[in-house]
């Protein structure tokens, strides 16, 4: 027997030992709870001895909790599922911003594949799964997901159907331009930073995010017994809320939601207004109800479609609309109704289709389909983030103030920053400027001195400079040494000079902070600025039905539509009554590009600037007086492309009699027989033209009349219309004036030899000329002046139009730079020749810049 076998010879199994503390448990002196506790401990004294179990470490549950769970669950909280008030962004999110920001993939630079990003950000900040990572930027570029995308996507990256991203070897991506704005100033220490996983880099425990994105782009996490879900909101009305919110800090809720009145949701859809929305304001908690946008249009041989062209936040259009399928099979009592049910969406934008069956009244089906489908839905708000280092509840007043907070900070240290590094090159300019004022005793001390160090000192001694000012003299080149170069230092710390005042003023004053905080979101609020997209609604407004036009009597109505792309119905006797005038109140959506007079029962031609007509029904218009909003074009019509909005409308005659004249930007003219568009679609192509022009003017041709161009770069030509020909409806036209290189169409039309032509030019001078003036001649030709763009009088024309000699007079809006917008009645014009520059109109401002100026229309076209 070997010394191993002699040594383990009284080792005993873990049977052997199972008897032995049987054995001990057996003395019948000992009660039972004793005779337990006496196995156990024997049991455990054996096992140690035996060197079975040594390793086993034996704990209780709430030690290993607190031990383990707790840790696990702060990590999870912090670090994973919630976002931090100050940005809005969880650590993966504001990882990858960071990643793109290090790769330099700016909005202005190619797309980059997004597994080189997903692969950065993993090695270097994000030591995770690589789909957490992709899946993370794939939503940051999903505009049906986010209100304003941090990141722009290039390939498939995913639908509202549900579909899922392409592959990240696949796609490409790179930031969007507002993502710019959340990271910067990142470089001038405006943010707290750390050290990544494995301490070998730094990266940014928050980004400066210059708008409120936690509002704006929303955020929801589920951690270990917490979660959160912030809905999106509008970023023009939450940098107004903000703002507000700076200049009274001590507002009301009620007060801040006359400016966020609700969350907007990127998929657009009808919040039902109720008290909940206020509730979840103040608590940040509360449920608010969404219904998608419906209405109902007449089919084919008179039946009805219902029409789905937007749908509640995060609802599956592919799901709903078999869930609709599937419903209409199990309810037929309900549902019986329903014929067809068709997608129909496309690039353009959603429009899914419920076909109604003949006889079937569709609205006790979309009331059904509200109550048993995702066409209603529920958004359960639960506003919680990161703040003061922990997951906090907050309403929307609590959020705005620590975002206020953050912002003056980013603000004060940013200042700082910039201030130290003021600071730092006046020392080195200081010197420098010493050292040319010396130069002789300088290069005397340098040429003389043994070494550098020896000639620094002695610089320092000699000059009284400190080390860098001495090491920068000796770092100066002798081309500094002109007149010329030493002016341009003076001049430099002249100016550094009184940036430092400027600098200290703000870094010791939160006001001033403040105030930049505001100015800095009010810009990016005039260059991002975004319409509503989700509006609120009373229940019994959430669809259309245009049923309801049958049972309206004929009336005298206007057509009308706005700069802000809304269409509008009024009645005659509404708008001779309302208050018309232009004041500060007026917004783009009372101010009309087209008034068009008509009746009730008549059937209209609305000309798009995309080259489309459409087929209106006078009744269909949805109804709304002089200030309200109307509707968005493309939301009425529905085959109407995003951004696609009317330039004309006309009442199309019964006989089908007259002409049509097109106008395009690029100065073609074409003429048409109006019976080309007695045509039984709907929407149909109007015009043809190149790719780079747009249709911007439709008339109905009229006798002894000529056509009038007027361009930016101040030409005019007053065109014959005799050898304009008469072309089909899909025809691109003719050449209407020859445009010089970088010129455009100010204006064009129709007019009479009396009539007068109005002027204005971008610093603000203005006239009228009388069109007798202008020499008639053949069309394509270049013109003549109509103003002198020289000087103080402007580089181009901003507005053109006609004054008729029946006295139509109507105001032109002047809009400066600083925003301000101003009333000019065209009465107040100087009238002019040809060849005069006309007068300043802005009062003790002669050349102020206008940046815009358009018409303001109050008067209706017959």
């Amino acid at each position: 027997m070997d010394n191993n076998d002699e040594e383990n010879k009284d080792i005993k199994s873990e049977s052997e030992i199972e008897e032995l503390a049987d054995m001990v448990a057996s003395d019948d002196s000992l009660s039972e709870e004793e005779r337990k506790e006496a196995r156990k401990k024997a049991r455990e004294m054996m096992l140690v001895d035996a060197g079975i179990g040594k390793h086993v470490i034996q704990k209780s549950v709430e030690t290993v909790m607190h031990e383990s769970m707790l840790p696990y669950s702060e990590h999870v909280i912090l670090d994973r599922a919630l976002p931090r008030v100050e940005d809005g962004l969880k650590p993966v999110q504001r990882r990858i911003l960071y990643t793109m920001l290090e790769l330099g993939i700016t909005p202005d630079k190619p797309y980059r594949k997004s597994a080189r990003i997903v692969g950065d950000c993993l090695g270097k900040y994000h030591p995770h799964g690589d789909t957490s990572v992709y899946d993370a930027m794939v939503r940051l570029a999903q505009p049906f997901n986010m209100s304003e995308c941090l990141v722009d996507g290039h390939g498939n990256f995913g639908s509202v159907d549900g579909d899922g991203a392409a592959a990240m070897r696949y796609t490409e991506a790179r930031m969007a331009p507002l993502a710019l704005e959340m990271l910067r100033d990142l470089e001038k220490d405006t943010v707290e930073w750390d050290f990544n996983f494995d301490d070998s880099l730094k990266e940014p425990t928050t980004l400066p995010s210059r708008f409120p994105n936690i509002l704006v782009n929303g955020a929801s996490g589920i951690a270990v017994g917490l979660a959160t879900n912030i809905p999106p909101h509008n970023l023009s009305e939450v940098i107004s809320g903000v703002c507000a919110y700076i200049d009274k800090p001590t507002m009301t809720l009620d007060e801040m939601m006359k400016y966020i009145k609700a969350p907007d949701f990127p998929t657009g859809g009808l919040i039902i207004d109720s008290d909940e929305i206020k509730k979840a304001y103040e608590t940040g908690k509360g449920k608010i109800l969404i219904r998608a946008k419906v209405h109902i249009e007449k089919g084919e041989y008179d039946k009805k479609n219902i029409v789905i062209t937007e749908l509640p936040y995060q609802v599956n259009k592919a799901r709903l609309l078999t869930k609709i399928l599937e419903l209409r099979d199990e309810k037929k009592d309900k549902l019986a109704g329903i014929a067809e049910i068709c997608d129909e969406s496309d690039r353009k934008g959603m429009r899914a289709v419920i076909k109604v069956k003949k006889d079937f009244d569709p609205v006790p089906i979309v009331e059904y389909l509200y109550k048993s489908t995702d066409l209603q839905t529920t958004f359960g708000i639960n506003m919680v983030a990161i703040a003061d280092g922990r997951p906090q509840q907050m309403g929307l007043l609590d959020i705005i103030a620590y975002y206020v907070d953050y912002q003056r900070n980013i603000i004060y240290r940013r200042t700082k920053f910039d201030l130290d590094a003021a600071k730092e090159r006046a020392h080195i300019l200081e010197g420098l400027v010493i050292a040319c004022k010396n130069i002789d005793e300088v290069v005397k001390i340098i040429k003389t001195s043994e070494n550098t160090s020896i000639a620094k000192t002695r610089l320092r001694d000699r000059f009284q400079l400190s080390d860098r000012q001495a090491q920068a003299i000796l770092d100066m080149r002798l081309a500094r040494l002109t007149s010329l170069e030493v002016l341009k230092l003076t001049e430099e710390l002249e100016e550094l000079k009184k940036l430092i005042i400027r600098l200290t003023a703000i870094v010791n004053s939160k006001k001033l902070q403040l105030d930049i905080v505001k100015e800095e979101m009010q810009e990016i609020k005039k260059k991002y600025k975004q319409e509503r997209r989700t509006n609120l609604a009373s229940e019994s407004e959430t669809f259309s039905e245009t049923s309801e036009k049958d049972v309206r009597t004929q009336e005298n109505i206007v057509i009308s539509i706005s700069r802000a792309k809304t269409i509008k119905s009024m009645t005659q006797k509404h708008c001779a009554s309302a208050n018309t005038e232009f004041s500060e109140k007026t917004t783009d959506n009372d101010i009309y590009t087209v008034l068009r007079g008509t009746m009730s029962d008549k059937t209209l031609l609305a000309f798009t600037n995309f080259g489309n007509a459409f087929k209106i029904d006078a009744m269909s218009v949805p109804d709304g007086k002089w200030r309200d909003k109307g509707v968005l074009f493309s939301t009425f019509e529905s085959k109407a492309s995003v951004g696609e909005v009317p330039v004309a409308i006309v009442e199309m005659p019964e006989d089908q009699s007259g002409e049509l004249l097109f106008y395009s930007k690029n100065g073609m003219i074409k003429k048409t027989d109006f019976s080309e568009y007695n045509l039984q679609k709907n929407g149909f192509q109007a015009t043809k033209f190149k790719d780079d022009d747009e249709l911007i003017k439709v008339e109905v041709n009229r006798e002894n009349t000529t056509i009038l161009f007027v361009t930016e770069g101040g030409m005019v030509l007053n065109a014959v219309k005799d050898d304009i020909p008469l072309q089909g409806r899909v025809s691109g036209g003719v050449k209407g004036i020859s445009l010089a290189s970088g010129d455009a169409i100010s204006f064009v039309g129709q007019v009479r030899k009396d009539d007068s032509i109005v002027i204005v030019t971008d610093r603000s001078f203005a006239k009228k000329v009388k069109v007798s003036e202008i020499e008639e001649s053949q069309r394509y030709r270049k013109g003549v002046m109509i103003m002198p763009l020289k000087g103080d009088v402007g580089k181009k024309i901003i507005f053109s139009g006609i004054v008729k000699k029946d006295k139509q007079i109507y105001d032109i809006i002047f809009k400066s730079l600083d925003g301000v917008s101003s009333a000019y009645s065209t009465e107040a014009f100087m009238t002019d020749t040809r060849t005069g520059k006309g007068k300043s109109m802005v009062k003790n401002k002669k050349g102020e810049e206008i940046v815009e100026a358009f018409k303001y229309n109050n008067q209706i076209e017959f």
